[in-house]
């Protein structure tokens, strides 16, 4: 058994590993990242229960979508060992689009049990700036 300090690099590793794999559409690590009960929740709303769900998912995304671009700018574990990522993400299908985003992640083990996605975009403005 891993110390508590040993698993969480292990469990940042693994979430790399997952960002990553989108961008070298190599998905043959997935059964050794998530749970086979995984619950997995997309910004959009689409949601994927267990790994069988998720693999087909990835299977039909992947050969629509090119990403180009998710770059993880951060990862904090909480007090209760759950993983907060924020993140850009940046990928084409018909046309090339990007936002920001945060995914809450927990982990059984070593093995993504739940992903939870939000969206954000990415331009910002400061409305108010000229008014101050």
């Amino acid at each position: 058994m891993l110390s508590n300090s040993s698993q969480t690099i292990e469990n940042e590793r693994t979430i790399r590993y997952y960002f990553n794999s989108w961008l070298k559409k190599d998905f043959s690590a997935l059964d050794s990242w998530f749970n086979q009960d995984v619950y997995y929740r997309e910004c959009y709303g689409a949601t994927y229960e267990g790994l069988d769900e998720l693999k087909a998912y990835i299977n039909s995304k992947s050969k629509e979508q090119t990403v180009l671009k998710w770059d993880i700018f951060k990862i904090e574990q909480t007090d209760t060992g759950k993983f907060v990522v924020t993140w850009y993400f940046d990928a084409v299908e018909k046309e090339e689009y990007c936002f920001d985003g945060v995914s809450l992640i927990e982990f059984t083990g070593n093995k993504i049990k739940k992903v939870v996605e939000y969206s954000t975009k990415h331009e910002t403005f400061r409305p108010f700036k000229e008014k101050i």
